[in-house]
């Protein structure tokens, strides 16, 4: 049974985001901003934070979204979070309410390093009223 470790909360300006889309495939570059509030970390998407989404003909699409936060560790100490976020859907689930993708993670806390850089994580992407929120869950707990 996986663990519930932080949800990200990501904001979306509609008026910033690119599409393309022509026979041979979509393309959606989407800037956002967020934060995350939890026990391991608290902190902040710094500016540049973007999710590319890129579909093929047959109506697959991936999704790679790459951000960093400033925060605070557990422990109190000043710290950035780099996280990167893949998730592929196919055509038939596209219009599903969420889908799973893998993070990664890269930290100057030492608090953080030890145990987020590790692959054991999954996240849950969910659209909202709001925007998008991102779960993140330990997979080996």
């Amino acid at each position: 049974m996986s663990k519930k470790v932080m949800t990200f909360q990501i904001f979306i300006d509609d008026s910033q985001v690119s599409n393309m889309e022509g026979p041979y495939g979509a393309v959606s570059i989407i800037p956002f901003t967020g934060k995350v509030e939890s026990d391991i970390f608290t902190g902040e998407i710094l500016p540049g934070a973007v999710d590319v989404q890129v579909e093929n003909v047959a109506g697959s699409r991936n999704m790679c979204a790459k951000y960093m936060f400033r925060g605070r560790d557990g422990k109190g100490m000043e710290c950035h979070l780099f996280v990167e976020n893949n998730g592929y859907f196919s055509a038939e689930n596209k219009n599903a309410p969420y889908f799973n993708a893998c993070p990664q993670f890269i930290t100057d806390s030492e608090a953080l390093g030890e145990y987020l850089c590790q692959k054991r994580f999954r996240s849950e992407v969910q659209g909202t009223d709001w925007g998008v929120e991102i779960r993140i869950y330990d997979v080996l707990l």
